[in-house]
């Protein structure tokens, strides 16, 4: 549907896509091409085709043309009517750039994860039971401490802390339940949240040691849920063996 006006005209007109597109309109005998003049306009002869409908807007109001249209689409049967708005607001969409926002924190996400975490190993580890296992899980403000029990006796242990020695802004992960080393410096490996700008989410970056069992097949990257699904997966094949 080309808008032609005079300023229009005063420019190189595409005549062979013009008249490709009449010529696809007379042999489907519908209103494929549909021009709408502006102003005192006369198209040249050799750009009209008797079998090719134009409106002049002219002759309507904003409103009126725009009914006119959707009246020449329905009846074409080619499409169903949209809003004009709609179609105008998606036309005038186009590519923007993809960056962290701007109220992202490194730190909140590091709450929400860790928030996030406890809730669901508490509630994973409660169904443990019907298994014949117990899980506790106890949760402070720094270190959530899982551990898992068959008959009295410890068969998994794991803390998550909040800040190791990769950084303040990880969360660090220590299987077991003894400590390594004196400074309680050790640990299985750490995560650290990231805002995804591919995906538009934020995420985890994991630098596993031995918490997932994936030592030296390079670092991952997971939602919270994601992380979850994965962490609580290898809890359940440690209990398995």
């Amino acid at each position: 549907m080309p808008f032609i006006s005079t300023e229009y005209l005063a420019k190189p007109i595409p005549q062979d896509e013009f008249s490709a597109a009449m010529m696809t309109a007379v042999n489907q005998g519908d209103g494929y091409v549909l021009p709408v003049l502006l102003g005192k306009v006369q198209v040249p002869s050799d750009l009209m085709h008797p079998h090719i409908h134009y409106l002049k807007a002219d002759d309507y109001t904003p409103e009126q043309l725009a009914e006119a249209v959707a009246h020449r689409i329905g009846a074409s049967g080619q499409q169903p009517a949209r809003e004009v708005g709609e179609v105008v607001q998606e036309a005038m969409q186009v590519r923007l750039p993809k960056v962290v926002p701007q109220t992202f924190s490194t730190y909140r996400e590091l709450g929400t994860t860790y928030d996030y975490l406890a809730d669901q190993l508490q509630a994973a580890a409660h169904q443990l039971e019907s298994a014949g296992f117990v899980g506790t899980v106890r949760r402070g403000e720094v270190k959530i401490a899982v551990r898992i029990e068959r008959q009295g006796r410890t068969v998994y242990g794991l803390d998550i802390e909040k800040g190791s020695s990769f950084g303040d802004s990880s969360l660090n992960f220590v299987v077991g339940t003894h400590r390594m080393g004196a400074g309680g410096n050790s640990s299985n490996g750490y995560a650290t949240p990231f805002f995804d700008r591919e995906a538009q989410t934020p995420k985890l970056k994991m630098v596993d040691f031995s918490v997932f069992g994936s030592m030296g097949s390079g670092d991952r990257t997971y939602t919270k849920e994601e992380f979850f699904t994965a962490l609580w997966d290898r809890i359940v094949e440690q209990l398995e063996r």
